[in-house]
């Protein structure tokens, strides 16, 4: 009876275990989904800053 009930507390622990991933998993998803486009927008002006104006400078553009 002893070797039965251990079995049933690893597996409960297992599940509670890979629930917490997936909702860890889901958590971070939704997050990233709901960033997504400023991050692009930051990415695109960080660019420009750091590529487009040095380029801007040395060709005389300022």
């Amino acid at each position: 009876m002893k070797t039965i009930i251990n079995n049933i507390k690893e597996v409960t622990e297992s599940i509670e275990y890979k629930t917490q991933l997936i909702g860890r998993n889901q958590r971070l998803n939704s997050g990233v989904h709901d960033t997504r486009i400023r991050g692009m927008l930051i990415g695109f002006m960080l660019t420009v800053l750091l590529v487009g104006l040095p380029i801007l400078y040395y060709k005389g553009g300022f």
